[in-house]
Order: C-alpha cells, then structure tokens, then sequence
C-alpha cells in the first residue's frame, strides 16, 4: 500500500472532519459575537466551502483532498485594546479542539492576523483590519469513499 495512502488512513475522513470544523466555526462566531461583541458575520455567497488536492507529496493520493471553509466578515475593526481578549477567546475554543500552535501573521496597530493549527495542518485565520474574518483549511485527508474502500484506487486500464 502507498505510504502516503496508509498515513491518511489513519486519520478520520473529510466529510468527519467537514462537520466538526463547521461547528468549530460556529462556536467561535458566536463566542465573538458573545464575549466580545462583535458583530453577526456576514456570509460570503461567493463559494463559502471550496477544495483542491492535498500539497506536496500528498498530492498524487487519489481520493485525499483539502477544504477551505470561509465565515465571511464581520463588519468592523476589534480594537487594539479588545485583540488580546478575542485572539483568547478563538484560541480557547479552537484549543477545545485541538488548535494549539498559534503564529502571527500580520502585528500592527489597527491590523491583526493569526493561524492557529491542529495537528493534521488544518489552519484557522482570524484577523482584523477594516473588517473581522475568520475562516479554516483543513489538513489531508481522504475523503469517506477513500477511507471506506482502505487501498488505494485502481488505475484505469484504457
């Protein structure tokens, strides 16, 4: 069996890990809204969920993908004074569910960006400048009919 088959096999499939990280979403969003104050996000109608093939040397396994899952924008800046008190709110709850390694992105008054991972290489963004976003890509993995049929696919004959 192909390695990188036999790594992804041990993780949960796609579709598993789609519903989990759509409802980690949520409740980040609504803990914003909650504690901090922020305002209802506003949906991106433009592909809210998007996907593609896995990078690197992942990306030749047939049925593993990647998910981008964007909340779209809540209208506004989080002040520099309150940035310390969201960012914990977001790192909280994504640590509830396994987010712990976090890294800055972008650091200055006014502007401010995080990636928050898992340990599959999913990755969270939040940040805010003009507007807060909040939005996720899920580390490889393959995807339930991947993970159900345990090998790899057969190569078409033609």
């Amino acid at each position: 069996m192909n390695e990188y088959f036999a790594e992804l096999l041990k993780r949960p499939d796609l579709e598993s890990m789609q519903d989990a990280y759509l409802a980690l979403l949520e409740r980040i969003r609504g803990r914003l809204m909650s504690d901090v104050g922020i305002e209802p996000f506003i949906p991106d109608e433009n592909r809210p969920i998007s996907g593609s093939a896995c990078p690197g040397d992942l990306s030749h396994v047939d049925g593993a993908e990647v998910r981008r899952y964007r909340s779209g924008r809540s209208p506004g800046n989080i002040s520099d004074a309150d940035w310390p008190r969201a960012l914990r709110v977001v790192q909280d709850v994504a640590g509830e569910e396994g987010f712990t390694e976090t890294k800055v992105v972008v650091e200055r008054p006014g502007d401010h960006e995080v990636a928050i991972y898992d340990r599959y290489g999913a990755e969270i963004i939040f940040g805010t400048a003009r507007n807060t976003i909040l939005s996720m890509s899920t580390g490889c993995h393959l995807t339930r009919e991947g993970h159900e049929r345990g090998r790899p696919a057969e190569k078409p004959t033609y």
